[in-house]
This record gives structure tokens, sequence and C-alpha cells, in this order.
């Protein structure tokens, strides 16, 4: 039997429901129902609650923390290491210096593994830091290989061997019925586009804005639902529908919606839009092909993973809206109905909460 931790480090001093909490974590946590029999897992998560829970037959443990680089939470240290675990897993980069006291209390039969959520590499003193925890660490978990290249390039992962793919995230989505769908949000056509995201520069929704106005000079019926939390660039938006016949008729701010609610936006149309220009993974993403929803988003390392280069999903250069608009025109050609049975099937097979599991199952053998 192998024995694993998994370890959130990062505290939400805020809440006090460890429900809510396992919420928050579910795209990363929801892999553990179908870890193999010989495995037994444990997770531990930092919040405004301490206690031990057994939920869904999967085991949890809380304990309070704080959210700052030198403090390191001996409680939990000395309770991992009453678990005698033979695996680590720490979630995410942020946290060199708890990883390194982790380690030195197992001692070296314990082996660590990382798993990257997309953090950017520290500078300075806790750049250095980060680079004496590679000295820790076993195995690097990367949604594409392609993520790993800054880290290595820095000299802070000093074996690039270290390094494996396996999916940061999944879903529990599944498509619903699309007519349904439609009629519940009033949505009609086959031409129908979803953004999901935040509006920042990162994101790029003014290169999709681009991109769908010369797409909708040809094709009038084509409509972009916009879905997004955080209004960095609405005001921009705004003006930039406003200039645009095209963009006023085609264009629909929704704005904030629930999470459990997006399962009906992405049965109901047939297409996911992204302009992203770096994402750890792409939560959204994600969701969306398990909806049979067909991507076209940028040519990013997670994004190439995700839809395998293409194969299942239309791929353009980040920022490069003629590209787009392109891509966008070669959709006229697709026979919809299958290329979503065929993204859906992929997800299934190779992005799903299982498959999660079984990825680190064959990287725990081979560590």
């Amino acid at each position: 039997m192998i024995k694993v931790v998994d370890i959130v480090y990062h505290t939400h001093s805020g809440i006090t429901n460890p429900l809510q909490v396992l919420d928050k974590h579910a795209p990363s946590l929801g892999f553990a129902n179908y870890i193999r029999e010989e495995i037994r897992i444990e997770f531990i998560i930092h919040m405004n609650y301490e206690g031990f829970k057994k939920i869904n037959g999967n085991s949890y443990a809380f304990f309070r923390s704080r959210n700052r680089f030198w403090h390191i939470p001996l409680r939990t240290h000395r309770y991992i290491k009453n678990q005698n675990p033979n695996i680590v897993i720490v979630e995410g980069l942020g946290f060199p210096l708890q990883l390194i006291f982790l380690k030195w209390l197992l001692g070296k039969k314990c082996r660590v593994f990382v798993q990257h959520h997309g953090e950017k590499p520290f500078s300075g003193i806790k750049g250095f830091i980060q680079k004496i925890a590679d000295y820790y660490i076993n195995c690097y978990l990367f949604t594409s290989l392609k993520n790993a290249t800054e880290w290595i390039n820095k000299k802070i992962i000093k074996n690039p061997y270290k390094c494996r793919e396996v999916l940061e995230a999944s879903t529990h989505f599944k498509r619903m019925d699309r007519s349904k769908c439609q009629a519940r949000l009033g949505i009609t056509g086959n031409y129908n586009f979803l953004w999901v995201g935040r509006l920042n520069n990162n994101k790029d929704p003014i290169t999709v804005l681009n991109a769908f106005r010369k797409f909708g000079l040809y094709h009038p019926n084509a409509r972009l639902y916009m879905i997004f939390q955080e209004e960095d660039l609405l005001e921009a938006i705004n003006e930039k529908i406003r200039q645009s016949v095209v963009l006023e008729d085609a264009v629909k701010l929704i704005g904030k919606v629930d999470h459990s609610d997006l399962v009906y936006w992405y049965s109901a149309v047939n297409f996911y839009i992204s302009g992203s220009h770096k994402e750890g993974s792409g939560y959204a993403l994600l969701e969306a092909m398990a909806c049979g929803c067909i991507p076209v988003v940028t040519a990013i390392p997670s994004f190439e993973k995700i839809t395998s280069v293409g194969k299942y999903g239309f791929l353009f250069p980040p920022g490069d809206d003629d590209a787009l608009a392109l891509q966008l025109e070669n959709l006229k050609n697709l026979n919809i109905d299958s290329y979503r049975q065929k993204v859906e099937s992929w997800f299934r097979e190779s992005l799903s909460f299982k498959s999660i599991a079984d990825s680190l199952g064959r990287v725990f053998n081979q560590v």
C-alpha cells in the first residue's frame, strides 16, 4: 500500500466551513475517487477551522495557518510525519520554505512531488530558496512540459527529467440536452461562441472582439456571449462595441453567472473561445470540452496539451486577431455535431479525473 499525503499550504483564512473550501479545490482534488486501490491518499487543507472529516470516502485533515512566506505550520508538519507517508504532493510551487522544512522532518525515504498551478518563479531571496527547495523535490507535475521552461531557464529546476506531464485539474461537468439549454438561455442558431474568464490583458478580450468584428461582417448570425467576473477592461470593451455595428449586434455581455449554471451555457453553445496569453491549465476550457463545446483557443502550452495540439480544437497565436478571424472562417465547413462528440470523447479518455488518477499512478511507480 502506497501512502500519499496531498497538502495545500495556501490558507483560506476567511472560511470556516470545510465543505466550502473543498468546493473551491474540487477541480484539483477531484481525482481522489479514481485513485487505484493500492494507493491510500489523505488531503491536508489550511483554513479557519481545525478537525478531521471523511467525505465521500476520502480523508481530510484541516489546520489553521497563515499565508506568509516565512511561516512554517509546525502542527501540520507533525501530523504529516505521524502518517508516515511514502509520497507527499505539495499543491503549488509558491511554498518552498515550508517544503524544505517538511522534507527535513520526513527524511530521505519520503518522495516529494510538487504540482504546478500556474505560479511564476520568484526573484531575489525567495527565488534563491526555490532553488534550494529543488534539491528536496523528486518530481514536478506540469499540465504541459512547456510550462516548466521558465523554471528550467531560471535554474530553479536543475534537472528537467524530474518534470512530468499530469493535468492539474478537471471537472465533473457533463453535456446536457442542447435544445433545453438553448430554450432556458434564449439562444438560437449554430454559430454561438462563449467566453468565460476575466476581462484583463492576459485573457485578451480585445483580440477576440477584433477578430469577431471581421468574422461577423460575413456571418451576421454569429453571436459571442461573454461571461466574466472581473471587469478590468469592461470600459474599453464597451467602447469597442459602441464603435462597431457588427459587435453591437453580435456581442452579448452576460457578466457574472453562478458556477453551477455554466454547464447550461457550455451545453447550449457550440464553441468556446479564449484569447489567453498564459495559463497554468485552463479550467473553463476543460469544463467546456466536458460538455462537447468546441475550443477556439490560443496556441499556448497548456491549451496545446489539452487540445492535443489542435486535434480537438482550433488554435491561433496569442494576440493575432487576423489568425483568429481565419480560424473562425474555417468553422463554416465543420460538421459541428460530429466534432462536438469527438471533443467530448477526448475529454473522457484523456482529461477526466480518472485520467489524472491514472497518470498519477504511473508517475508514482516511476519515481
